[in-house]
């Protein structure tokens, strides 16, 4: 057993076995990686996942700026400018090839976010642009586009003393009707501004994109790594006041059809199956429009609604 010079989380240093892989475990999947991801809890087991680095051509690639190139029933290519290009294969396989010369938490911070969601989107669940914590042993998801607040009320419900189950990539699977998410890895995204809201020391976070000031941060709080029940989506808008509104059933399928991670991927490939995920999701669990103030001095107030509308729906 070695360690890995470089790649490290504040003073936690990465290990690899005798085959040249770390041993991690997230979403419910055992994770072999020659890529550190020490954002992950380390697993043992046989491999669900396979993490590898490839030549893939990525200094060819004439891509301007970031995202999906071509996918099929079986593959999914990625390119991101100063990160790196990535194959994910059959939802078992991830082929990584760095930009030369660039950080290494670049390419981290890209398998963690929409190569994982190919992954997962390959292996059959619905992966929602949506952050999760549990709460009285379900989960509760907050949907937005970016820059609307899923991170950080995230980061407040875990502040409040829940646990975080995933931030950005809620992935969601289907057990006999049974809807579950597995947890994804205990990091959130915030903004400076957001994590001392939170009381975190914003010059804590970790760098973890080029150019961008948006950091992680890694939550202290132990979570479960079984898999919980959906128990609520709250859609989050901006208003005036905190408020929570019920959805019709039609709106709340818009919603979640249009708050898919990698939307572009079901639309190419699984457009039908998409859909009946979606309906699925809308007809199983309460979907809800959660308003909140721009203010973050409003959090404490948004998080104490939803606990009480919880409660009441219980």
């Amino acid at each position: 057993m070695r360690i890995e010079d470089a790649p490290t989380v504040g003073d936690a240093a990465v290990f690899f076995e005798e085959d040249g892989c770390a041993h991690y475990f997230a979403y419910g999947l055992r994770i072999h990686s020659e890529l550190a991801l020490p954002e992950l809890a380390e697993s043992g087991g046989a491999a669900d996942v396979t993490i590898r680095f490839g030549s893939l051509g990525y200094a060819s690639t004439d891509a301007p700026g970031n995202g999906l190139l071509w996918a099929n029933e079986d593959e999914v290519f990625l390119s991101f400018a100063r990160i790196g290009a990535f194959l994910v294969r059959g939802g078992r396989e991830i082929v990584v090839d760095p930009a030369p010369g660039e950080d290494m938490r670049w390419a981290r911070n890209a398998v963690l976010g929409p190569v994982m969601g190919a992954l997962l989107y390959q292996r059959g669940r619905l992966t929602l642009h949506a952050s999760a914590t549990s709460v009285g042993g379900a989960v509760v998801a907050f949907m937005a586009d970016q820059r609307v607040g899923k991170s950080t009320t995230a980061a407040a419900m875990v502040a409040r003393g829940h646990s975080l189950l995933a931030d950005d990539i809620t992935a969601i699977e289907n057990h006999g009707g049974r809807l579950s998410v597995s947890p994804g890895y205990p990091l959130l995204k915030l903004w400076p501004e957001a994590a001392a809201a939170v009381g975190e020391n914003p010059a804590a976070l970790l760098e973890i994109m080029p150019d961008v000031h948006k950091g992680g941060l890694r939550t202290r709080r132990e979570s479960s790594t079984e898999s919980l029940p959906l128990g609520c989506i709250y859609v989050l808008d901006r208003g005036d006041a905190p408020e929570i509104v019920p959805l019709r059933p039609q709106a709340a399928l818009i919603e979640v059809i249009r708050n898919t991670y990698g939307r572009q991927l079901f639309q190419a490939v699984r457009t039908g199956s998409h859909l009946h995920q979606c309906a699925e999701v809308v007809n199983s669990v309460p979907i809800r429009r959660l308003k909140r103030p721009h203010s973050l001095a409003a959090l404490p107030d948004v998080v104490q609604l939803v606990e009480v509308d919880l409660a009441r729906n219980r």
